[in-house]
């Protein structure tokens, strides 16, 4: 008792000092001042007396924001306070007590028998609690030779329990450690056989997935027709988190609460909540576990909104926390780390156990003061740094939103080393008071809990009615955050910079539509639902209308689709050209500067070909040395890139000189699309010459045409594996310009090109955009296979075009 006299002064003093230095309160001054005489004068001399003194200081001389010497003197007087309840007899009562929340305790609460069961990685540890009062405690280890699992460990704990004596029906009750059963609120639910089903595939493997089925089978054994209550508290799995916090930067992944010391957490909270005089609703702290695993909690309105989970946050004994994801990826490409390997630095290899060859921070640090040598001791002051520097961090990172934070709490196994925990303070104590809650009160939180369910039976959950409540609320949550912002990304780049996926063709479209007009377009043949679709979805999607139709074809068959796609046809962003002759009526409209561009809808590809073809001669608007060919812009997940392929569609088997007009044509659209210096590959079935292979020798022939070319670069023959894949041309030890990085694929012929175009819209999941081009009036190609992607796509690939020669030939 002297010592803690002794010390409760010096930092009753140390606290008066910095009041005085700053100019606090009168009052606080005043009473702080009394506490110092209380203590030094022995007018608290029983440890009841100096805990009611401190307990009474703490609660009214709460730090002003940003005074840090207050803060850190406060936080010691306050750790001092919580040590001294822990040292004492009466500690594990008094904080049972606290949690439980209730200034009458039932009579029959002290004759109760409970056994808490809390299975760790290799043993169980024991609490038999009679009421209030800790009876026994002990850790019931598994024999080597013995297989671990929930059999052997329950054989081991009624061993136990049969040395003290008790028979069937003398326990009252059994409260276990809950593991990862499906998310729940926090609370005391009563134990049943869905737990059970629910833990046959938990989220992660953990030790404390055996409390339950240990619970219920010693429940079997010892009920002995007595009233046996078998309660889980605060699960690892509890999920109580905010929406906001659940948010990634993937919409696919969404964050959940399950893995933190939830048990722990809550009892410490609960614990400084008690001791200032506040419900757990009024105050708001972040209290962090430091141990084996280290969890970090934010407690708003008595519920856990937000948390750092024990697995995939901070670093710790033998878990390798959270690894910067650019890293991680670079390990793993490179080979320097499989997905096994991480598993194991994840779950029980990483930490301490990789950093220092140790998971046991006392081992390390008595180590660093007794047997390193200078250069061992200097890593090892690192290693603790960077782990203190991890959990400040994320404590800050969970304050970091709105509203202010009461305390940070430190708790957990780590928290009694008075060097680490002090390492934390510091780093916290210009933005935070600091409170120490040494080791854990699990047990005493389990207890709290079960006793509130038993005696205030309306605070025992029901397991199935709160999960699927959660679950329904969750779903909800999920549907809310895939609500469409903008249908599409929205992706605002630079004017020049090169485009790189058909989200940004479709936005290069609108802004040019935006800044410009919206041009009108020709379906030809509007009969065609597949063109409908895609025509309402490129007027109607998005603040601008990307285009505005005219639909040409049969008025009853259009205005029957029209009115099935809820189109209203206004005459201004939709009208109906009545024709049974389309391509001859959309020729018309375009000689007639009705429309900019043409649409294939429900006619055949060679007549509207045909079509514009001859019309674009006969009106001299198709420039001498031009020709029409079709050019697909390719997008999908392997290639890092839009590729351009050509031609797919319109010319069977080009001879040398076409082939140049049809590059010609892609090289126009890789500039409309701000590719600069575009890589072209002349495909052919192998990347060098062979007399066997006659589109090789051509391929070789048309790349030397072009060798003096600055604006491109023509390689020739290439394989399409080199052309598309660097390891490919790696292994293959090709030397050109083009390894794997094409921006343009030549083809050989139309079979060729249509292979490819099926093959990467088949089985590569690209989506494209395609328009046959060169003839001064773009033309939109869409097929049946289309997605509604590819042919949005192919609408917003063709305004393009279309709105860049415009917007040239004006200059």
């Amino acid at each position: 008792m002297e010592d803690q006299l002794r010390i409760a002064e010096s930092q009753l003093n140390a606290l008066l000092r910095v009041i005085r230095g700053i100019g606090g309160s009168n009052d606080i001054e005043r009473e702080v001042a009394e506490a110092v005489n209380s203590v030094h004068y022995g007018k608290a001399a029983t440890e009841e007396e100096l805990f009611e003194l401190l307990r009474s200081v703490v609660s009214s001389s709460r730090p002003p924001i940003l005074s840090s010497d207050w803060e850190e003197a406060w936080g010691n007087l306050f750790s001092h306070l919580i040590q001294l309840i822990m040292s004492s007899k009466s500690g594990t009562r008094r904080i049972i007590s606290a949690l439980y929340g209730r200034e009458k305790i039932p009579e029959e609460a002290e004759s109760e028998l409970v056994l808490c069961v809390n299975p760790g990685s290799t043993s169980t540890k024991l609490a038999l609690f009679r009421g209030f009062e800790l009876e026994a405690a002990d850790e019931v280890h598994i024999p080597p030779d013995f297989d671990d699992g929930v059999e052997n460990r329950t054989k081991a704990i009624v061993e136990w329990i049969d040395e003290r004596g008790i028979v069937p029906g003398g326990l009252t009750g059994i409260v276990c450690r809950g593991g990862f059963v499906q998310p729940v609120p926090s609370g005391t639910y009563e134990v049943c056989d869905e737990m059970v089903k629910d833990l046959e595939e938990p989220r992660i493997d953990h030790a404390s997935n055996m409390a339950i089925p240990i619970g219920l089978k010693l429940g079997e054994r010892l009920a002995g027709g007595g009233d046996l209550l078998i309660t889980m508290s605060d699960p690892v799995a509890t999920d109580e988190m905010e929406i906001t916090a659940r948010l990634t930067g993937i919409r696919k992944i969404l964050r959940d609460g399950a893995g933190a010391h939830y048990l722990n957490h809550r009892a410490v909270h609960g614990l400084f909540c008690h001791l200032l005089g506040y419900e757990r609703d009024e105050i708001t702290t972040v209290s962090a576990h430091i141990g084996g695993g280290i969890s970090i909690g934010r407690h708003k309105n008595g519920e856990i909104v937000d948390i750092v989970n024990a697995f995939s946050g901070v670093p710790s004994a033998n878990r390798c926390g959270n690894i910067p994801l650019d890293c991680l990826m670079r390990a793993l490409d490179s080979r320097k780390l499989t997905l096994q390997e991480l598993s194991r630095y994840l779950f029980g290899e990483g930490g301490l156990v990789d950093l220092a060859g140790t998971n046991d921070f006392r081992a390390l640090m008595h180590f660093m003061d007794t047997g390193a040598v200078q250069r061992q001791r200097e890593k090892i002051k690192v290693v603790v740094d960077f782990l203190a520097r991890n959990i400040a961090g994320e404590v800050m990172k969970l304050a970091a939103v709105e509203g202010a934070i009461d305390a940070v709490i430190l708790t957990g196994g780590l928290s009694k080393s008075t060097e680490f925990s002090g390492i934390i303070r510091r780093k916290l104590y210009p933005y935070f008071p600091v409170a120490v809650v040494p080791g854990s009160v699990e047990h005493e939180s389990m207890i709290a809990g079960h006793m509130r369910a038993r005696f205030l039976r309306e605070e025992l959950k029901d397991y199935r009615v709160e999960r699927d409540a959660l679950r329904k609320k969750r779903a909800g949550e999920k549907e809310f955050l895939d609500t469409e912002i903008f249908a599409h990304p929205h992706l605002r780049k630079k004017e020049n910079e090169p485009i790189t996926s058909l989200d940004e063709v479709i936005y290069a479209a609108r802004s040019l539509v935006a800044m410009h007009r919206a041009p009108r377009i020709a379906l030809v043949g509007a009969e065609n639902e597949d063109a409908v679709a895609a025509a309402k979805q490129a007027n109607e999607e998005g603040r601008y209308p990307i285009a505005k139709f005219l639909l040409v074809g049969d008025f009853y068959e259009v205005n029957k689709l029209a009115w099935e796609y809820d189109i209203k046809v206004d005459d201004e962003n939709y009208m109906i050209i009545d024709t049974d002759k389309p391509v001859e009526k959309a020729i018309e409209l375009l000689d007639s500067g009705q429309v900019d561009l043409l649409m294939k809808g429900g006619v055949k590809t060679d007549e509207i070909m045909r079509g514009a073809l001859r019309y674009m001669k006969s009106s001299g608007r198709l420039e001498k040395g031009k020709v029409y060919s079709h050019v697909g812009v390719f997008q999908f997940p392997a290639y890092p890139k839009l590729l351009i392929v050509t031609d797919a569609a319109v010319t069977p088997h080009p001879d040398q000189e076409l082939k140049k007009l049809i590059l010609e044509n892609a090289l126009a659209v890789a500039g409309y699309l701000n590719i600069k210096t575009p890589k072209v590959a002349v495909i052919s079935a192998v990347e060098t010459r062979n007399p066997s292979v006659q589109s090789s020798i051509l391929a070789g022939e048309f790349a030397e045409g072009y060798r003096d070319r600055t604006d491109c670069i023509v390689e020739g023959p290439l394989s399409l594996d080199v052309a598309l894949d660097p390891r490919s041309a790696e292994e293959k030890h090709y030397t050109g310009k083009i390894s794997g990085n094409a921006d343009i694929l030549l083809m050989p012929d139309i079979e060729a090109g249509n292979v490819v175009y099926k093959t990467l819209t088949v089985s590569s999941g690209a989506n494209l955009a395609g328009a046959v081009v060169g003839g001064g009036v773009p033309i939109i190609l869409t097929s049946r296979g289309d997605s509604a992607r590819s042919k949005l796509a192919s609408i917003s690939l063709a305004v393009l075009i279309a709105m860049r020669q415009e917007i040239a030939a004006k200059s």
